[in-house]
């Protein structure tokens, strides 16, 4: 059997192949044109630059023959001596590089009549060291050595030429060979490439079709087709996947009518005990189609099975804010969890509330398959929670009339209306004006809440700017913050648009934090108030250097009667209504309220407001 290792070593054995030859005859080409190179560089030019040289050494000796004539001979004959080893030395050079007879016989030539002159110029030298023999020095030197260095010069000038013309010619030669060495490599590469893509469609055909078909069986097994048989008759190892494969395909076929018996039980008991819920249970997909909901969902929206079916949750509510409320991704814009909330619809003349809870499905990589949404019926709380609200509305507006009876009584007493007043009954009169006043504060936040929870208290649509609405508000609140040594800074752009709302209600929330901010900051702390564009909303942050807040206490921490558990940190008086009544007024104006807090590092309260359009 040959394997598919084999032939596709094969294959890429043949290739190999292919690109050695192609290798060796482009390095056996590119060898020639190297030595062909190397050849001119190592004769012709090597005889061009002695014949240069070789002339410069004459001329410098021809100079230290007039210096030897009109100034010092012998350091003159000095120089002369010392540019003859130059000479000679580049005149071996050019023998040991010579290349045709020609060129052999003028080196043989120039070194004869080199050394001629070199001669008479130590007869020039005798002559010139005898007693008025400069002139015999001169006359010698003009009839005698001029010639001859006329001769050497003429036949180095020539030598120079015969290396010239023999550059030019190993020139032509050089392009010849590279002419020939590129045509061969590309003539080869061809004949390569030819080979090589016949080489490839064969191995790509002997692999490619028997995977083909294999490919073809599988994608109709995997829609179901478990009947399906792989028919590849190849001997290697795809011949042995499709048997195997085939094993495989009864197995599951087996295993499918086996077990669908009991996919069919367990998909009605999951049934079963989604429509024996109580409460309605609404199933969704990653891209909020309903998949599946219990009888108690369809009574509750009014609908039947038929008619959701493959309906979008969205398009099943009439309520667009339960829409909202109830969409797949329940993470607001700030990247906050949505709050918790209640979600009122009207059936057959009644008001049900129900508290949403929604469990993601994810598959095995986390990504989120279907939305199971759990409507707990919490209409019994909610009617005692609004009994709640109206008995201590009720009780808070009773209080008023009795407590500004006291008030004016206490009054009178202490103005000594009706009679004199000694000191200890003097304290006790302002001890009780004080707890008279803390009640009468407690009572009017009472009020405020239960107004704003019942919307008995409407929100004007006022054009609000924020700078201005935060300084009138901090204006009554800048003597304790001197008092106290707290530093109180601002930054708010005077140029950012308008909110709407009621100027009156969002001055006491930035009231309301400044306050607690003060309350909670030690003397020597800072509280920093600023404002910027949030999307479509304004946002103001009031920031401290305080305590800080448990992280257990923010999840509750606006909730009504909540109070951090600090004694040190409890206000005397304060039952936890101000963030409460915040959070009403906030959200009672479209916006959304948050803190943000670390222990030892301090607080940010952030709220934000729509801006006016």
């Amino acid at each position: 059997m040959k394997s598919l290792w084999f032939k596709i070593g094969l294959g890429y054995f043949f290739l190999v192949c292919i690109s050695i030859t192609t290798s060796v005859i482009a390095i056996y080409n590119f060898s020639r044109l190297n030595d062909s190179i190397g050849n001119v560089l190592s004769d012709s030019y090597q005889g061009v630059l002695a014949a240069e040289n070789m002339v410069k050494a004459l001329e410098r000796q021809e100079n230290a023959h007039f210096s030897m004539l009109i100034s010092d001979i012998d350091s003159s004959y000095t120089q002369f001596n010392a540019n003859t080893n130059g000479f000679r030395g580049w005149h071996q050079k050019a023998l040991y590089g010579k290349a045709t007879v020609e060129e052999s016989q003028l080196l043989e030539s120039i070194g004869e009549n080199y050394e001629m002159y070199v001669q008479l110029t130590d007869s020039m030298y005798t002559i010139l060291q005898m007693r008025n023999g400069r002139n015999a020095g001169t006359a010698f030197k003009l009839s005698v050595l001029r010639p001859i260095a006329y001769q050497l010069k003429e036949k180095c000038f020539r030598l120079f030429e015969m290396n010239q013309d023999a550059m030019t010619s190993a020139e032509t030669r050089i392009k010849t060979t590279a002419t020939e060495a590129t045509f061969t490599v590309i003539f080869v590469s061809i004949i390569a490439v030819i080979l090589s893509v016949v080489a490839s469609v064969r191995i790509t055909r002997n692999v490619r079709t028997p995977a083909q078909k294999l490919t073809a069986t599988v994608r109709k097994i995997a829609q179901g087709h478990l009947n399906q048989k792989i028919d590849v008759t190849t001997d290697d190892e795809i011949g042995e996947l499709a048997a195997e494969f085939n094993k495989m395909t009864e197995r599951l076929r087996a295993y499918e009518e086996l077990n669908i018996h009991q996919l069919i039980s367990e998909k009605k008991k999951s049934e079963t005990i989604v429509e024996s819920i109580a409460d309605p249970v609404i199933l969704t997909d990653h891209e909020d189609h309903i998949i599946l909901m219990n009888k108690a969902a369809g009574q509750m929206l009014g609908v039947t099975a038929e008619d959701i079916n493959g309906r979008r949750f969205q398009s099943v509510l009439d309520d667009e804010r339960w829409a909202k409320r109830l969409s797949s991704v329940p993470i607001d814009r700030h990247g906050h969890a949505q709050p918790d909330v209640l979600l009122a619809i009207e059936r057959d003349g009644k008001k049900l509330y129900f508290r949403p809870r929604q469990t993601k499905i994810l598959d095995q990589v986390n990504q989120v398959e279907g939305i199971v949404t759990l409507l707990q019926d919490v209409t019994r709380f909610k009617n005692l929670d609004e009994m709640k609200s109206e008995f201590l509305a009720t009780v808070s507006h009773e209080f008023r009339t009795p407590l500004t009876s006291i008030n004016m009584t206490l009054d009178i007493l202490s103005r000594k209306v009706v009679g004199e007043v000694n000191d200890r009954q003097k304290e006790l009169l302002v001890a009780a004006k004080d707890d008279c006043e803390r009640l009468g504060k407690l009572v009017k936040e009472l009020l405020d809440l239960s107004k704003l929870e019942s919307g008995k208290h409407p929100v004007r649509a006022d054009r609000v700017n924020i700078a201005a609405l935060v300084e009138d508000s901090l204006k009554p609140l800048r003597l304790p913050f001197s008092e106290k040594r707290i530093t109180l800074n601002t930054a708010i752009d005077s140029a950012l648009p308008d909110v709407s709302g009621d100027r009156q209600q969002l001055s006491w929330v930035v009231t309301n934090l400044a306050s607690n901010a003060l309350r909670f900051t030690d003397e020597g702390g800072t509280v920093r108030i600023d404002a910027v564009v949030d999307s479509n909303h304004v946002r103001v942050s009031v920031s401290d250097t305080g305590k800080g807040i448990p992280p257990d206490a923010q999840e509750t921490i606006f909730d009504k009667f909540v109070q951090v558990k600090d004694p040190l940190l409890t206000t005397p008086g304060s039952v936890g209504l101000g963030l409460a009544i915040a959070r009403e007024v906030v959200e009672a104006h479209g916006g959304r309220i948050w803190v943000e807090s670390e222990e030892g590092k301090g607080t940010t309260f952030h709220f934000t407001v729509p801006i006016q359009e």
